[in-house]
Parts: C-alpha cells; structure tokens; sequence
C-alpha cells in the first residue's frame, strides 16, 4: 500500500514538472515572436540600407570604369543610366542608340521577373535612379548635337584627358532611403555620400 502511494505521488510530481515546462516553452515562444515582430523592421531597413550603399557603389565604380576607357581608348564614354528604373551600363558614346534598345530590353526582363539582382547592368531590386543633376559643358553639347541621340537614358560624359562632367545622381530604395553619387568633372573621379548622414563613403 505505501509502495502504491510512493507511486501516485511520483507520478502526480512528474505531471506537474512536465505542466511547467510546457508552460516555460509556451512563454519563451511567445518572448520569441515579440522580439521577432519588434526586430523584423530594424532588420529590413539595414538590409535594404546595405543594399542601397552597394548600387552607389557599383555606380561609382563603373564611373571609374568609364574615365579609364576613356583615356584608353581616346573618345568619350558614358555612364548610361535610366531615370525611374534600374539600368545602367558604361560604354562609348557612340553606342547610345544600341544603349537605348538595351535598356529597354534589360528593364522589360526585370519587371518580368526574368532578370535577377546585381546582375552586372542592374542596380538590385527595389533601387531606382530618381534624379540627376549633370553640368552640360561645351564639349558635352557638342557630342550631343553631333549624336543628334534622344531617348529614356541619360549619359554622363567622362573624356579622354581624364575629365568628366560635374553630376550628382540619387539613388533610392523602396523605404524611401536615399544615397548620392558625386562626381567631380576636373578629375573624373567620384565618391558615395549619403544625404541623412554627415559622413562621406570612401572615393574611388
């Protein structure tokens, strides 16, 4: 009879630690998913910051790019880029038309699905150019009006002795951050800064 009850009251013990852990888990969980719902738009806002600083970045660089074919080859080249959309591309001048057609094509796939992120002419998904602000000098007007080109792009100039157009262009992600790319005409050369902060990305 004792060796029964022993039984009982084990058994009784046990069933209340196993009620407190279920309850323990229960609580940690639901600590879980508050932290979760709490964090989750932190964590949105630095991915898609991270991803912003990247496309100024990349821009910056393919000026670099195209100030080093430009001395190289001996004619203008130009950062392409579309106003409102995600493409951009550095090639000579000349190309501007085939350019157009490309750029077209490349935002036509994006929206399609049929193009992925940070492929080497798209800037990733959800950051768009929205504005330019470019300082046309005489030797820019004149590679235009020669051209005679006209279309969705827009060209910043960089030419064979190493200069560059003055220009600025934004960038912005889909929480509405932004980032500028600066480039400084009399040496061809630019650096990412953004406008909610003081300080200045590392210039190439």
């Amino acid at each position: 009879m004792k060796k029964k009850l022993q039984n009982v009251a084990f058994i009784q013990l046990r069933s209340r630690c196993a009620g407190m852990t279920l309850m323990e888990l229960l609580l940690v969980v639901a600590i879980m998913v508050v932290v979760t719902a709490v964090a989750a738009p932190t964590v949105q806002q630095t991915l898609a910051n991270q991803s912003l600083k990247k496309s100024a970045d990349r821009v910056r660089v393919a000026m670099g790019q195209a100030r080093v074919k430009a001395i190289k080859n001996g004619e203008e080249y130009a950062v392409f880029f579309s106003p409102g959309g995600s493409f951009f591309n550095v090639a000579p001048f000349r190309t501007f038309e085939q350019q157009g057609a490309l750029a077209d094509q490349r935002e036509r796939e994006l929206s399609e699905g049929r193009a992925t992120s940070y492929e080497d002419d798209l800037l990733p998904r959800g950051v768009v150019f929205v504005a330019a602000e470019a300082a046309m000098d005489a030797r820019g007007a004149d590679v235009l009006a020669t051209s005679g080109s006209k279309g969705s792009l827009e060209p910043i100039f960089f030419y064979p002795d190493g200069t560059s157009q003055d220009a600025i262009i934004t960038l912005q992600n889909q929480k509405q951050a932004t980032i500028e790319v600066h480039l400084r005409g009399l040496t061809g050369i630019a650096k990412t800064v953004r406008p909610d902060f003081v300080e200045t990305e590392g210039s190439q």
